[in-house]
């Protein structure tokens, strides 16, 4: 099947040559004769604004509802039962419905709440701020568990509920569960509760059923570019029994009313033919509706009837490959080169729990972590395009890579910004390298994926195995398992010496000839992870390294005051919101102290230091010299009767540890 797509890639995807494009998760590409189907009918043919009553406008208006059922049939949504309104992309259908809902909130007086799931995209968690009662699923057992429990931990009654989840992490790829639908209409009993699907990610490469209308979600949102490249256009999908909650919108747009009062009263009524003549406000992108039909014959005629279901088998097998060589590859010490994020319940080749999506990050043969665009900059200079960053994930980014809300807002503070990200903080990187692969991707470009990365980071470490291992899609290996390689990888367990190995640092044996003559230990004793050799390595004792020399909080302070002023200068608003955050922190834990009055205790003690010095007549005539920062011994005195001398050192001495305490700025 894959040799399918090799036969006509070049003459449908010119723009593909010399090119590995591995970013089908962001877009997928458009075939060359969707671009030709397209010009040569609006070319051929005059259309008008569907508004209007002209002959071009009729012929427009009647195609755009054509192409509206057709779409509706591509999903296997039967149009009896369900509608689809045409909107700009999967995120304005998704904002429509939270807007539909709010108003259909205001106006039975019932409030919304909202549960979105951990894997949702950002335009999915959004949604959370326009209702007080909102919850993040952490796990899918979370889900199941407040599902079948009745929706314990949701909605109340008279309450209006709402649950959204991904049907595709755009992040790792993983699928999660289509049965949550009907599950939820079945079992919410307490407050009537709605789902929303977010298919954006889900449709790219498999294929989206509503053929049951019993468990199909109430609202679908999608994106048609990410299926056939072209046009730019999105869709919600809504199921006709739930349309009701989406009725009471205030909002009306041109081509939405059927009448209208502006002046001297504020009366309108709305169209009640079908609901998306009541949400496609003004006048719909009409071309770009036709670019769809066209876009849909071209899949057709390329991936078979079933276009979907090919293109899902084809991208699964793909993945698996892009998977086992990605888990495979090694520095040369042994060390795994990707650091995959996966869930444990995924399995790539199985596309039911898994889309041909891999999330990693590089790492050096010393374990430190590459910068994620730093791989993709590489990879762009070769022609390869992949996609870095935090990926509009939140939930996926917090819990693979480990991130608490106080480290993020601590590296907020610190200037972090998605736009614009400081790569690896608090030794965690902030995002990822994300490769999705798309139905017109082909073997050939994850080996080129592949080479490129074994030259660049291990030095080719890899190149005699991936000879062998990368083989047609029907002989690839079998799965490793997730982030590591499998018990099949041919290269030998970390503890067995071989050719490579890198010698330990403190090696008791003894140096020994050095047999190439030209591989020297630097002088410190490190190899850089991008320099190792491909000869043997000659056995060294390390030279013994100097002991660190002891803390000193002044040394700390003078290095970190200039760094402090430059950030100020750089970004004053972070600073700013640094600065705050500190504040309320030590607020914080000053509210939870043992010790809830240290500050009186402190002023207790310094108006006896001042009583006491007062009280003596004597320091005021004995001049004190200036105590240096570290402690020294005490200045000669003149000699004096013994009371009166005691009480004077005594003095000298409270002054000089006041000098010591101002001095460390205690």
């Amino acid at each position: 099947m894959p040799d399918d797509v090799e036969e006509f890639r070049d003459r449908e995807y010119p723009q593909l040559k010399g090119k590995t494009y591995m970013d089908h998760g962001g877009t997928t590409l458009y075939a060359k004769s969707l671009v030709e189907e397209f010009s040569a009918d609006l070319i051929s043919n005059l259309y008008g604004n569907p508004h209007s009553a002209s002959t071009p406008s009729a012929l427009a208006g009647h195609r755009v509802d054509t192409i509206r059922d057709r779409a509706l049939r591509f999903f296997n949504a039967d149009p009896e039962h369900f509608d689809l309104v045409f909107v700009a992309n999967a995120t304005a259908a998704i904002k429509l419905v939270i807007d539909c809902f709010r108003d259909h909130a205001a106006a039975s007086n019932t409030p919304v709440w909202y549960g979105y799931h951990k894997d949702a995209h950002t335009s999915l968690v959004g949604v959370r701020e326009s209702t007080k009662m909102h919850r993040c699923f952490a796990t899918d057992e979370e889900v199941d568990i407040w599902i079948n429990s009745g929706g314990l931990g949701g909605p109340r009654a008279r309450q209006l509920g709402l649950f959204a989840y991904p049907g595709q992490s755009n992040m790792t790829g993983r699928r999660l569960p289509m049965n949550w639908c009907g599950r939820i209409r079945k079992s919410m009993h307490k407050a009537a509760t709605y789902t929303l699907l977010d298919a954006a990610a889900l449709a790219s490469t498999a294929p989206l059923d509503l053929s049951d209308p019993a468990t199909a979600p109430d609202f679908t949102a999608l994106s048609f570019y990410k299926i056939f490249g072209f046009p730019n256009i999105g869709a919600l999908i809504v199921r006709k029994d739930s349309a009701h909650v989406l009725d009471s919108r205030k909002y009306f747009g041109g081509g939405t009313v059927d009448m209208i009062i502006a002046v001297n009263d504020t009366w309108h009524a709305k169209k009640e033919t079908s609901l998306h003549d009541r949400l496609e406000d003004g006048t719909l992108p009409f071309h770009s509706i036709f670019a769809l039909d066209h876009a849909m014959n071209v899949h057709e005629r390329l991936y078979g009837p079933n276009p979907m279901k090919f293109i899902s088998h084809h991208t699964a097998q793909l993945g698996k490959q892009l998977y086992d060589s990605l888990s495979n590859l090694k520095h040369s010490n042994g060390m795994p080169l990707c650091r995959i994020y996966k869930d444990d319940s995924a399995i790539y080749g199985d596309p039911s729990v898994q889309g041909a999506t891999v999330a990693f990050n590089a790492q050096h043969a010393n374990g430190n972590l590459i910068p994620y665009e730093d791989v993709e900059e590489a990879a762009d200079d070769q022609g390869i395009f992949v996609r870095s960053g935090s990926l509009c994930n939140p939930g996926g980014m917090a819990t693979y890579l480990n991130w608490s809300p106080a480290e993020m807002k601590a590296a907020y503070a610190a200037g972090h910004r998605c736009s614009n990200p400081t790569q690896i903080m608090l030794g965690k990187p902030t995002g990822v390298v994300r490769v999705s692969l798309g139905a017109m991707s082909v073997a050939s470009d994850v080996h080129t994926l592949i080479r490129f990365l074994d030259d660049a980071y291990c030095n080719g470490a890899n190149q005699v195995r991936l000879s062998r291992s990368l083989l047609p899609l029907s002989q690839s290996a079998p799965l490793s398992p997730p982030a590591s390689p499998g018990p099949n990888s041919t290269l030998s367990p970390l503890n067995i010496p071989h050719a490579l190995h890198v010698p330990s640092l403190h090696n008791s044996n003894g140096p020994t000839p050095d047999t190439a003559g030209s591989n020297k230990i630097p002088e410190d004793g490190v190899w850089e992870a991008t320099a190792l050799p491909q000869q043997q390595l000659p056995p060294t004792i390390e030279p013994e390294r100097a002991k660190n020399p002891p803390f000193n909080p002044q040394d700390y302070i003078n290095m970190r005051k200039p760094w402090e002023e430059e950030m100020r200068k750089q970004h004053p608003q972070s600073y700013q919101v640094g600065m705050e955050i500190k504040v309320r922190e030590t607020e914080d834990a000053s509210m939870f102290s043992r010790n809830p009055t240290p500050s009186v205790k402190a002023r207790k003690f310094g108006r006896s230091v001042v009583n006491l010095l007062r009280t003596k007549s004597h320091f005021a005539d004995s001049r004190v010299p200036p105590m240096p920062m570290s402690p020294s011994p005490l200045p000669p005195e003149p000699p004096r009767n013994a009371s009166h001398s005691q009480r004077s050192r005594k003095s000298i001495e409270k002054q000089q540890f006041q000098n010591n305490v101002d001095a460390l700025g205690l």
